[in-house]
């Protein structure tokens, strides 16, 4: 602020500090309205369903009120599926299970009871009709485990699935709380 003393005495500087001091504002303003368009804020994201994919049915069971296969909107999660089958049992142990992982057609849901542990499938003693038995497992997949299985030997750790190649990650992701090896 002391160098604005000095320019008490020049004509018109006051107006030009002024002026300047304003452009300055306005400028700060353009500059702001412009990034607020920018900024996309919180998004939610509705993925579309696969083409050909118009409901996706989900086999609900185990501790909810009205277990039974659920017709689901692309984009539900597990909640909404546990939702559509009446909600959930008085004695629903729901700590297993994501709630938040979206649902695909042909998922099984199922939703243990308090004190109920949750049988995990050994991915090195499963045949494959037990891995199609996995949601996103189909026969393909289920081959591809054993496959790898036979020629590798055992699974150190269910990460093998994908560092060994037999599945994509997307597919582990959603069996990775189902399975287990010993």
């Amino acid at each position: 602020m002391s160098h604005l003393r000095g320019l008490r005495g020049l004509p018109g500087a006051r107006a030009a500090f002024q002026i300047a001091l304003g452009l300055a504002i306005v400028a700060a303003l353009a500059v702001l309205a412009l990034r607020s368009g920018d900024s996309p804020g919180i998004e939610i994201e509705r993925r579309d369903p696969s083409p050909g994919i118009d409901e996706i049915r989900v086999d609900v069971a185990g501790a909810v009120l009205q277990p039974r296969v659920v017709v689901a909107a692309p984009g539900d999660r597990v909640a909404d599926a546990i939702a559509l089958a009446g909600g959930l049992a008085p004695d629903a142990d729901t700590a297993p299970l994501n709630l938040s992982r979206r649902v695909v057609d042909e998922d099984v849901v199922r939703v243990p009871r308090i004190g109920e542990t949750a049988a995990l499938l050994d991915v090195n003693s499963a045949t494959r009709a037990d891995l199609e038995a996995l949601p996103g497992i189909g026969a393909a997949y289920a081959a591809a485990i054993v496959a790898e299985r036979e020629r590798a030997g055992p699974y150190e750790t269910t990460d093998d699935l994908t560092a060994r190649g037999a599945i994509p990650e997307h597919v582990y992701e959603d069996i990775r709380d189902m399975v287990t090896v010993r």
